[in-house]
């Protein structure tokens, strides 16, 4: 358990260290419409259909109504969720670049961000409506959610305030040590000291939401965004470039940690039964993406090549949404194992099918360029032709968001930079 909540932790600050609001803000109208309706269409299909279903679930066959509700915003908020380290590994391969990266890999930030605050909501809400069920209702009832958000947020901004000011201190003395050893041992030598600082004060965020009886999982999230977006740290490059390889040191432990934590719990017989629900939930998932999407991009005034392709890179699920699928088995353990179960068929689903069809949508839209350079190559015999074959098309986009982080960091070791970090 404990080394679930480490996990937890980790994962949950790198999802909130990726959102860089300067980054956002210069295409806020586009991710803003397009994260409404994705969010909201997901939540209504993915509820609805449980709901519906409610009766035929062995999770929530024998809940009174208001708590198989309940069950189902739970899920429906869960499959709002997106995997951003699947999106930057099919960016990567494919020398993913321009507009439509951009936005996609925006909207997928700010949507799991949206997802982890929904997701504190929901599960303080389901403990009221559960509570009210089981020894009558009382006005307690409404106020422990709003005590746990509250002070979820004070932790969040207080860690993100302590971590970003440690992250920019260049700890001279420390230095100083380091100089007498080689170079490389010396440089390893002040990785692993950061990293551990850094992964220590994580996991001291959620032992101390626990300890308050906050919600862990947004004091998390709400301090890796305090953490990047200081005024002052959040201008430097230095501090966002240390994040991001702190951050890709530590995904090697967490991922072999968490995700065979995860496989080890499940059972395959329980799976199978409800596999045709899974299947079902996911169908609806991908047609609440499609629509949510493009009426979100109509809105947002998206150009019209990429209103048709923004839901292909909004599929994909992982690290995040097992996550919170586990967070819901330790806070209800009388029908979350259940509940488990049946999210952890489809996110295995999403997480087969999602990069192979945001590959084609960036094949689709001309942003594949890794793919583009033979057929660039074949057709000239002198490098004079060549050059002149380059469009500005092919010039990385340092005017669009993410791009400015992606074009040092796709393709090297500058891969840390924020997104490698993240496990979900």
């Amino acid at each position: 358990m404990q080394v679930d909540n480490g996990c937890l932790a980790i994962i949950a600050f790198s999802a909130g260290a990726e959102l860089q609001l300067g980054d956002v803000r210069r295409i806020k109208k586009q991710v803003t419409y397009i994260t409404i309706g994705v969010c909201l269409a997901t939540w209504v299909a993915i509820s609805g259909l449980l709901l519906g279903l409610a009766a035929y679930l062995p999770m929530t066959a024998e809940l009174p109504s208001k708590q198989r509700a309940a069950v189902a915003s739970l899920a429906g908020t869960l499959m709002m969720a997106r995997s951003p380290a699947s999106m930057m590994a099919v960016l990567k391969e494919t020398d993913g670049r321009g507009p439509f990266s951009s936005l996609t890999m925006a909207v997928v930030i700010v949507k799991d961000v949206v997802v982890f605050v929904c997701f504190a909501i929901n599960i303080e809400m389901a403990n009221v409506v559960i509570a009210k069920a089981e020894s009558g209702f009382s006005l307690t009832h409404l106020a422990e959610p709003m005590y746990s958000v509250a002070v979820s947020v004070m932790l969040g901004i207080l860690y993100g305030i302590a971590i970003g000011r440690i992250m920019a201190t260049p700890a001279r003395s420390f230095n100083v040590i380091l100089r007498h050893l080689p170079q490389g041992l010396g440089n390893r030598t002040k990785g692993i000291v950061r990293t551990s600082v850094l992964a220590v004060l994580a996991v001291s965020i959620f032992w101390s939401a626990e300890y308050l009886r906050a919600e862990p999982l947004l004091a998390c999230v709400l301090s890796g965004i305090i953490t990047v977006n200081r005024k002052g740290e959040a201008a430097s490059k230095g501090v966002h470039e240390e994040m991001g390889f702190i951050l890709a040191d530590l995904t090697p432990v967490v991922n072999m940690a968490f995700f065979s934590l995860a496989g080890a719990s499940l059972i395959l017989g329980r799976v199978v039964s409800t596999l045709w629900v899974a299947v079902l939930v996911w169908l609806a998932r991908i047609g609440a993406i499609y629509g949510g999407s493009w009426l979100g991009a109509w809105f947002g005034g998206t150009p019209s090549e990429h209103r048709l392709r923004v839901w292909q890179g909004m599929i994909t699920q992982a690290g995040v949404a097992m996550g919170l699928a586990k967070a819901v088995a330790v806070r209800f353990p009388d029908w979350g194992p259940d509940f488990v179960f049946l999210m952890m068929s489809v996110i295995m689903m999403n997480l087969f099918a999602g990069p192979p069809i945001f590959r084609s949508a960036l094949i689709s839209v001309g942003e594949a360029r890794a793919l583009q350079l033979p057929s660039v190559y074949s057709d000239v015999k002198s490098p004079q032709k060549a050059s002149l074959s380059i469009s500005e098309e092919d010039i990385p986009l340092r005017d669009h968001p993410i791009s400015d982080h992606r074009n040092d960091s796709i393709g090297d070791a500058g891969q840390g930079v924020r997104m490698s970090g993240y496990l979900g």
